[in-house]
């Protein structure tokens, strides 16, 4: 059966807002030097293209960039990738032999079976338990055991599996994304975890686009921007809701709590001082934190304008920022294809 397709609804006057809101912010909040590089392609793009299929879009070059698109990969580099996982690297070789000139379909299987056994062992809650959506046209669909997955989907499951070795979802209320990219990582917990509040964070072109998508997904539960840029305090806990906020409000919403702060693959694209200005937040208002970082830095623009981070954030600055918590686990995170260093999964708690 062909599954049904939705669209992500184009809404250009609150991408003028939002953007008009994060240029009269202050600077700690407006695109890094590694962002304000795309900003103007990025702009352009949604204003001519719009949000169409745009999870099958290859010619909209930056939404690849923070998650948005679920195009198809060759098969030949999800093996790659998928075997450069250091939790699997003994077994690799096997791999490579044993699946030797497999199509798409069976890596696709392969990967899947790997993160329901990852998700298993981790005490999540079972992959097969949900779907992803097919609003925006995924061109990476494909269904095992009666429901729909795409690639990226496994890779934001696999975020939260690794998490619930340390914090029962089920036991928190709410969850603050800084970073929040398509708002994928909210689909995966969400559908899980029908009971956590959200409050999603991000520079507006990417917030934009999260809204947009996450009002296609749960329509009844996204209080849009236009809503909360109005907010001078912190929403009612308990209600189930998806707040979706510009980043530079975090400095009004002094009475904000929330159990878990969720940070992946964007302090990274941050200078140390940006970052420190987040974590201040989440050391008075936070109990828990995931990040997925680069931990020895991103790769350094030669000079300000151009590709890459004035200064690296590393592991140290993490350790300084989050001066309230304690380091439970650094791993090697799973999955993600290697860039300029390795990336690392690590959850941090207060005593």
């Amino acid at each position: 059966m062909t599954p049904q397709i939705l669209q992500v609804q184009d809404d250009l006057e609150l991408l003028d807002l939002m953007i008009s809101d994060m240029h009269a912010a202050p600077e700690l909040y407006r695109p890094t030097n590694y962002w304000e590089l795309y900003e103007k392609q990025f702009l352009t793009q949604l204003r001519s293209k719009g949000l169409h299929d745009f999870r099958r879009n290859k010619r909209m070059s930056v939404l690849s960039s923070f998650g948005a698109t679920d195009v198809i990969v060759p098969y030949s580099r999800l093996t790659d990738l998928f075997l450069k996982s250091a939790t699997i690297r003994k077994f690799s070789r096997l791999v490579s032999l044993v699946y030797a000139g497999v199509e798409l379909q069976d890596v696709r299987k392969l990967c899947y079976d790997f993160a329901s056994v990852y998700g298993a062992k981790c005490g999540a809650k079972p992959l097969a338990e949900f779907e992803t959506s097919t609003v925006g046209n995924p061109e990476d669909l494909f269904t095992i055991k009666g429901r729909m997955y795409t690639t990226s989907l496994l890779y934001y499951y696999l975020q939260y599996a690794y998490c619930c070795q340390f914090i029962d979802f089920d036991s928190i209320e709410n969850i603050m994304e800084i970073g929040s990219g398509s708002g994928k990582q909210v689909e995966v917990i969400k559908k899980l975890h029908p009971h956590l509040s959200f409050y999603v964070l991000d520079i507006a072109p990417q917030l934009y686009v999260c809204e947009q998508y996450l009002t296609a997904l749960f329509p009844d539960s996204v209080v849009s921007y236009r809503q909360t840029r109005k907010m001078d305090s912190a929403p009612k806990q308990n209600d189930k809701k998806i707040f979706v906020i510009g980043n530079w409000k975090l400095s009004e919403l002094t009475n904000l709590r929330y159990d878990l702060l969720w940070n992946s693959a964007s302090f990274q694209e941050m200078e140390p001082e940006v970052v420190f200005n987040y974590l201040k937040f989440a050391n008075k208002q936070a109990r828990h934190a995931f990040l997925h970082e680069a931990m020895e830095g991103k790769e350094v623009a030669s000079i300000k304008g151009e590709h890459g981070v004035l200064k690296p954030t590393r592991l140290e600055h993490y350790k300084k920022g989050l001066q309230d918590f304690v380091l439970k686990d650094l791993s090697e995170s799973i999955f993600l294809p290697r860039q300029e260093g390795d990336y690392s999964y690590s959850f941090w708690s207060k005593e």
